[in-house]
């Protein structure tokens, strides 16, 4: 292919000169004008939107949200599919998305629904492993999936990615919180840190406090006799790190605690961090619009840290009391967890993100991403729940230049792609794209053997 260097010029259409010339040569071997024209404008796209996120919120809904039930209704299939809610309309014409989301309607301007998102793993934690890295596990759809454990041969979260590229500056680069998610809070997901790249690169997790819907730092770096109040004392908290450092080198599974080490002493530099820390800052009003819960006030929390210069938070799905199924895990009663504790608490707190980043004149090169590791059935089983079901989901995505809308389309039942087909590796590849990480880069696993840090295409036309 001929590549003609030269100054990017726009032209009428939002292609560049320098895009057309790219593939301007290609009409000489019978290609169409049309198909030049397409070619030249997703190039303008690739170079235009190539590291346009300068930080990314990722909202994740373990457990696996119901598309037929959220942001993909299917109101004139039969009953048993369509289920018990209705569509409302959004403030984006034609787009119609759950009467439980009420605040994101009004906001479908802001966001784009991709309606065709599909793999095929239908087990919680290795479907979370792809969602998160866009890399299929070695055991999907395994019989023994209670051993799905993460390893250190696992492929690296996204977010360890950019940690990679964006070195700490006075800042830790990724974060998540408010827990490490597990199915059946027993068996820990993959994908959720660095992997063969090292705890050096595992994101700084913060824990959720459940009883006073806060948040704090865990042990390894604050000492439980070390308040968040008594940071200011660097002096003490060096010394407490050190005595953990000493008395805990031994032990196996303190083995990479040097990643450990290096993470609090970056926090101990950042008077931004742990100013984030301080909700009570904000106005009373703000944070009533995200929602008490810890799932609302970690959505705060987390434009609050990107604001501090945090890159990218990963915020995971959290739910606060007894429940027989806490997460989006919609066996049974899938429409009384649905309206009674599920998606209310989702709409007001991802709708308040959106709407306070755009306020704050953040969301233009912020992206925000809310998914869950899989879909649900179409069919309504004998419990009124529905069950794992990968082969299509819908997740949002917001900011970062992404226009409102709908990409993808489902099939009439909500059962399979119909348009516009993307896989987890071309989602990930988008993400990474956006967030100017090359897919293409180059990593090293443990037995210092080539492997991309993404296998998958970014989705060019989801992004133009």
């Amino acid at each position: 292919m001929l590549t003609v260097q030269g100054v990017p010029r726009r032209l009428c259409d939002g292609s560049t000169r320098r895009a057309f010339l790219r593939v301007g040569s290609l009409g000489g071997i019978g290609l169409a004008l049309p198909r030049v024209l397409r070619a030249a404008a997703e190039l303008a796209t690739q170079e235009r939107s190539f590291g346009r996120a300068k930080r990314c919120i990722v909202l994740f809904l373990t457990g696996g949200p119901p598309q037929l039930d959220t942001f993909d209704m299917k109101p004139d299939a039969p009953a048993e599919i369509r289920g018990e809610l209705k569509p409302i309309a959004t403030s984006v014409p034609g787009v119609h998305i759950s009467e439980l989301c009420p605040r994101l309607a009004r906001l479908a301007n802001r966001f784009r629904i991709v309606r065709s998102v599909t793999h095929g793993d239908t087990v919680h934690t290795s479907a979370g492993y792809t969602m998160l890295t866009g890399v299929p596990h070695p055991q999907a759809n395994s019989a023994t999936a209670a051993n799905i454990q993460p390893t250190a041969n696992d492929h690296p979260h996204f977010g360890s990615l950019l940690a990679r590229l964006r070195p700490p500056r006075g800042v830790p680069t990724f974060v998540s919180l408010p827990e490490v998610i597990k199915d059946a809070a027993v068996n820990e997901f993959p994908g959720q840190g660095a992997g063969f790249m090292g705890k050096q690169f595992d994101p700084f997790r913060i824990e959720g406090d459940t009883e006073r819907g806060t948040f704090r730092l865990p042990d390894i770096f604050l000492p439980p006799d070390v308040t968040a109040d008594r940071l200011g004392d660097r002096r003490l908290l060096r010394d407490r790190l050190a005595r953990i450092m000493h008395d805990a080198e031994s032990r196996a599974a303190f083995a990479d605690l040097d990643g450990f080490y290096e993470q609090a002493f970056t926090l101990i530099g950042s008077a931004a961090v742990l100013n984030a820390f301080r909700l009570d800052r904000e106005p009373e009003s703000l944070r009533a619009s995200y929602g008490s819960h810890l799932f609302g006030q970690g959505c705060l929390l987390a434009r609050r840290l990107i604001e501090a210069g945090v890159a990218l938070v990963t915020v995971y799905w959290h739910y606060e009391g007894p429940d027989d199924s806490p997460v989006w895990d919609t066996h049974w009663n899938n429409f009384d967890h649905l309206r009674n504790r599920l998606v209310p608490p989702t709409d007001q707190a991802a709708a308040a993100l959106i709407a306070d980043l755009a306020a704050r004149g953040m969301l233009d090169d912020t992206l925000v991403i809310c998914m869950g590791e899989f879909g649900r059935t179409p069919r309504i089983n004998k419990k009124a729940g529905r069950d794992h079901w990968p082969h299509v989901q819908s997740i949002l995505l917001a900011g970062a230049g992404i226009r409102g809308g709908v990409f993808g389309a489902s099939d009439r039942v909500g059962a399979y792609p119909a348009d516009s087909p993307v896989t987890p590796a071309d989602m990930a590849a988008t993400i990474l794209h956006l967030l100017g990480v090359p897919g293409e880069l180059e990593l090293h696993d443990r037995t210092d053997r080539p492997v991309r840090a993404c296998e998958g295409k970014p989705v060019y036309a989801l992004i133009a």
